[in-house]
């Protein structure tokens, strides 16, 4: 038995040995195919979990229920359910059908804010106790916010402030609504940023007339105003007819004509911010309103005392008609209703008024050499100066910066101060005296800017000059030998400075620009 055991073991040590060898002298390449020709073994599948997928999609989409909830009709939600879908601190829901109207997805905007892009629902709920939690700090006890969001949003503002992209551009849509066809197709302005005028020559050019299509306001053009917001000018003359013309510098179209008959027209001023023009006459105790927006006319009559409105101004608010009178009177009237509100005394009559651009204070000048300054608020004479070598005044003018002041006498004079020393001293001292006039000043106009004083004199032929303010000189170019503006009435700057309109004695509104502003 040991024998055949021997032997046994020696067959089968045979064969392992045997295999070893086969095995080590298989190529590779049936390894190769033996490994990848194989059947791959299925990984198992997982099973299908209705409650895990059903959790899942609450998690990433919120729950349906909530949805088919609010889509409710307005007349089914009541005032309560909107308090609970909106937040009570910060807004207040008066009519349950107005909010419904303008509020969305739990906010409600006013006119003034702009709409929210994007609204984490979130953010109501999170509180600034829960966000120093998550980020382990502390924060002082102190703090009037409650929730994180209002905590972040006013310590950006403390740090950086508003940004420009954040800010609310209001426009003014007030005339986008006007019915009116002269207001209608003009264009508005908005003032330019212009350089420095430069002195002795001044870049102008002469256009077309505003009233060369019509030419019938009369021989005496007596009034010629551009619109404070739009590109309309009105042309007014004794002969009782007031023009509107769409200002190009081309063409200047007519836009409308207004004729009253035996009613010369001494003054037509634009106010209550361009939608109507008041009319007055030198003859007559009575004006006329002329309404842009409705195109009607309407006759006031003046109040007891006033005889004429030959001379007048409008208060820079609008609110406020200064009117002069008779030995000395100034009669002070409501713009809106015409009615008398004060009346003002002076020791000799009074020929020229104008109001201080803060529309606190006016300034009035006669036939005397002094300068009255009244408080309009207790209307009452605060002060009085004496214009130097003035014997009798004939116009007065002040810059709408409030820095220079302009008088004009009958001896073809003009002084130029500063406005503070005229306030202030009993005998101001003048910036400037400009004699190149040598008959009596009619009338006196500064540009908006500042920089322009345009004076004219009706009693001679080109009677005209420009001066230049920061230098106190004289445009030598304009008028040239050249230019025939006749007997010069009345003086007006366009809005921007760009036109310059000026009247005269021939029927005429003859119309430059100044090519040194940009803009109308």
């Amino acid at each position: 038995m040991s024998k055949f055991k021997q032997k046994y073991n020696i067959k089968t040590h045979e064969v392992t040995v045997n295999k070893t060898i086969t095995k080590k002298r298989m190529s590779t390449k049936t390894l190769y195919n033996s490994k990848f020709t194989a059947p791959l073994k299925k990984k198992r599948k997982s099973k299908y979990d209705p409650k895990e997928e059903a959790r899942l999609e609450r998690i990433v989409f919120g729950d349906p229920s909530d949805i088919i909830n609010n889509l409710s009709n307005d007349e089914d939600v009541s005032e309560s359910n909107i308090n609970k879908t909106i937040n009570n601190d910060t807004l207040e829901a008066n009519d349950v059908n107005d909010d419904l109207n303008t509020q969305s997805d739990g906010v409600i905007y006013t006119e003034d804010q702009k709409k929210v892009a994007w609204i984490d629902e979130d953010d109501a709920q999170y509180s600034v106790q829960d966000a120093t939690k998550a980020q382990s700090r502390k924060l002082p006890a102190d703090i009037p916010e409650k929730l994180y969001k209002d905590f972040l949003q006013n310590k950006y503002k403390e740090i950086v402030g508003i940004p420009k992209w954040a800010e609310l551009k209001k426009t003014n849509n007030e005339f986008d609504d006007l019915d009116n066809d002269i207001l209608k197709h003009s264009c508005h302005l908005e003032k330019p940023k212009t350089k420095n005028l430069p002195k002795n020559i001044i870049d102008i050019k002469a256009l077309t007339p505003i009233n060369k299509q019509t030419h019938t306001e009369g021989p005496i053009i007596s009034s010629i105003e551009f619109h404070p917001s739009s590109t309309v000018a009105l042309v007014a003359g004794t002969s009782g007819i007031l023009s509107l013309f769409q200002v190009d510098g081309i063409e200047n179209n007519k836009l409308h004509t207004m004729q009253y008959k035996k009613f010369p027209i001494s003054t037509a001023k634009f106010f209550k911010d361009g939608t109507e023009i008041l009319i007055g006459s030198q003859y007559y105790p009575h004006c006329h309103s002329y309404n842009l927006i409705t195109g009607k006319t309407y006759k006031i009559s003046l109040p007891h005392g006033i005889t004429n409105m030959k001379r007048y101004e409008v208060s820079p608010d609008g609110k406020l008609l200064v009117v002069c009178g008779r030995m000395g009177e100034i009669f002070v009237l409501s713009s809106s209703s015409k009615e008398l509100i004060g009346t003002l005394k002076m020791n000799s009559t009074c020929k020229a008024i104008c109001f201080n651009p803060n529309g606190k204070t006016l300034i009035t000048h006669g036939d005397g050499s002094e300068m009255y300054i009244w408080d309009l608020n207790s209307r009452s004479c605060i002060h009085r100066a004496v214009d130097d070598g003035c014997l009798s005044c004939s116009s007065i003018a002040i810059s709408s910066s409030g820095q220079f002041l302009a008088t004009g006498s009958k001896e073809g004079v003009v002084n130029l101060y500063n406005t503070e020393t005229v306030l202030q001293n009993r005998q101001p001292v003048p910036l400037k005296v400009i004699l190149n006039l040598t008959t009596s000043i009619t009338s006196l106009k500064f540009n908006s800017h500042s920089e322009i004083l345009a004076m004219a004199s009706s009693k001679k032929y080109n009677a005209f000059k420009m001066v230049h303010l920061p230098s106190f000189t004289v445009f030598s170019n304009f008028p040239s030998f050249q230019t025939n503006i006749s007997m010069p009435e009345a003086i007006d700057f366009s809005p921007g400075s760009g036109y310059l309109g000026l009247s005269n004695r021939s029927g005429s509104a003859f119309l430059y620009r100044l090519k040194h502003y940009g803009n109308y």
